[in-house]
């Protein structure tokens, strides 16, 4: 028995477009006659209007008198229409009502063609007349004085009349066909079978995204192709979404666990979505969504770039800029352009984060600038007593003495500047905090006065200590240890023979204070801050009192990583005012 088809859905589908089509014919039709009738009568309207509006103006009398209504009732009359004239929204003159009546009208302030009126001059409205009856056409326009408007009724009747002869007309054509259409529906349709509509309610389901469904109960005849394509078509579509899915998933964890920053732009040039990289680096990109790059980045570069390639400017398809922010970060912006599934042009940004990399060549930059500075001098001096005694050696060994000790001074000098160097590298560009843990000041203290003690004896220097602190600090043994001998050595240096140098503790708050004062010369007000610096000396006599520069600048880069402070005072003997005093302060370790 063959299987029943979908002729009579088919059919029906057919009977409802038809009828919507001659009703939407009848609709556009009759709107297209009520809008000319309007317009029409909407002008005839206006030019009545300009001209009841041009006899007002000429008239001797005044709005709210009885000869003025008389005027407006006869001028109504001999044209045939009604004359309305509004003050305020009260009614002065109206030539279909009584003048003993005027006063009960309603404000007409609210009446559409005078609010349209007020706001452009002039204005129409087609409504229901209380007053009169019937249905309008009002036109209303403003006089020369402000708040009076001259208002034109004319009945809407006729155009009324001709519009529904035109509706009745065609709905009983309309009728006619809907009746005539359903008897040959129902001569040549059939009812669809319980299958067909399980191929209905599959390819429903399918469309909604369950694509499991498949078509069990399969008609035959012209159906059975419809079936089978069915049931292809959705164990494609799932293989096919679980396929997106799967490479959605992984994309979506590269992109959101990428160390880069990744923002994506639209067509536009806006931005479309940021992993989570990119709103760590530049937190304002969190909500940034439909937004220009400049807006968030504030950096025309990115807008410029990004504008050149959005537009296909040059034909440039790529391109990569190296951007500085304010608080020392470097950026590696790769910009490079796709195609969308529309062949539309967007815009992809990797923000690379190459400080380390800017960090380190500054680094390299430095050390080989201060290095080649630093050692170009006792090196020359090396070079030039070696090619002395090479070329013209002295007949006297007191001279050959002398010259020998010159270049072993100037080899000492070199190395004690490459080994600060190499020190203050490991403490200042490691690019992280130094380890640090409780650690003991007075067993440091001790320890590097006692690693000093032959070199102050030398100039007849006593080193006495103060009330030290029990309270371990934040630190590592070797760190203070190298903290405090390069204060010691740095005031043995300057301070005269036979004088002392002292060194005591203050606890205050969290942190201690270590105090290392000599009884030196001092240090000018202008050079307290620039004696940590590298390579910075008070003495030009560099080799001959063995300094390189570097002592206190490596102190203050150590006494930083421990998050200390380092600072000097001077005069610290204000009556005589001489003598430095050398801060460093710690916080107190916890526990």
């Amino acid at each position: 028995m063959p299987k029943k088809s979908l002729h009579m859905k088919i059919l029906l589908w057919g009977w409802a477009v038809m009828l919507c089509a001659l009703l939407l014919t009848f609709w556009f039709y009759y709107g297209t006659v009520a809008e000319e009738l309007a317009n029409s009568s909407g002008q005839n309207t206006s030019r009545l209007l300009n001209f009841v509006r041009r006899q007002i103006s000429k008239s001797e009398t005044s709005p709210g008198t009885s000869s003025f209504q008389k005027e407006v009732t006869e001028l109504g009359h001999d044209l045939g229409i009604r004359i309305t004239y509004i003050k305020d929204g009260k009614v002065l003159a109206d030539s279909e009502v009584q003048e003993k009546r005027l006063s009960k009208l309603d404000d007409h302030s609210d009446r559409p063609e005078v609010i349209a009126a007020e706001a452009s001059g002039s204005g129409e409205n087609i409504r229901y007349s209380t007053t009169l009856d019937t249905r309008m056409l009002y036109v209303a326009k403003t006089m020369s004085k402000e708040g009076e408007f001259l208002r034109l009724a004319l009945p809407y009747s006729v155009i009324g009349e001709r519009l529904d002869r035109v509706k009745w007309n065609f709905a009983l054509v309309l009728l006619l066909i809907a009746i005539g259409s359903a008897l040959l529906l129902i001569y040549i349709g059939r009812r669809t079978s319980a299958a067909v509509t399980e191929i209905s309610a599959t390819a429903r389901a399918i469309g909604e995204g369950d694509y499991s469904k498949r078509i069990r109960i399969i008609p035959g005849g012209e159906y059975q192709l419809l079936a089978d394509s069915i049931n292809t078509m959705a164990r494609k579509i799932q293989g096919h979404i679980e396929i997106i899915e799967d490479q959605k998933n992984k994309l979506d964890a590269m992109f959101d666990n990428m160390k880069e920053g990744i923002m994506v732009l639209d067509t536009d040039g806006k931005i479309e979505s940021v992993n989570r990289s990119m709103v760590e680096i530049v937190p304002e990109t969190k909500n940034s969504k439909g937004r220009m790059p400049l807006e968030v980045l504030t950096r025309h570069e990115i807008q410029d770039s990004v504008d050149v390639i959005i537009n296909n400017l040059n034909n440039v398809k790529s391109d990569s800029i190296i951007l500085d922010f304010p608080d020392g970060r470097s950026m590696n912006v790769t910009i490079c352009s796709f195609n969308d599934s529309n062949s539309r042009r967007k815009l992809i940004l990797v923000f690379h984060d190459i400080s380390e990399v800017r960090r380190i060549e500054m680094v390299l930059r430095d050390f080989v600038s201060n290095a080649s500075h630093q050692l170009r001098t006792p090196l020359t001096s090396i070079k030039g007593y070696t090619e002395t005694i090479i070329d013209n050696p002295p007949q006297d060994n007191h001279t050959l003495s002398k010259f020998l000790n010159i270049i072993l001074d100037n080899a000492n000098h070199m190395s004690k500047v490459i080994t600060g160097m190499f020190a203050l590298a490991r403490s200042e560009y490691s690019g992280k905090k130094l380890r640090s843990e409780p650690t003991s000041l007075n067993e440091t203290i001790t320890h590097s006065i006692n690693n000093l003690t032959k070199q102050a004896a030398s100039k007849k220097i006593k080193i006495t200590t103060g009330h030290i602190a029990e309270n371990p600090v934040v630190g590592t043994d070797e760190g203070l240890i190298q903290i405090f001998e390069n204060l010691l050595e740095n005031a043995i240096k300057y301070a005269p023979e036979n004088s002392s140098i002292k060194i005591e503790t203050e606890l205050k708050g969290d942190s201690i204070t270590t105090k290392v004062i000599d009884e030196g010369p001092g240090i000018t007000p202008s050079d307290t801050e620039r004696i940590f610096e590298r390579f910075f000396k008070l003495d030009e006599n560099a080799v001959e009192n063995g300094s390189s520069g570097l002592g206190l600048a490596i102190c203050r880069s150590l006494v930083r990583n421990f998050n200390g402070d380092i600072w000097v005072e001077s005069p610290a003997d204000t009556a005589t005012g001489t003598g430095s005093s050398f801060c460093v302060k710690l916080p107190v370790a916890n526990g």
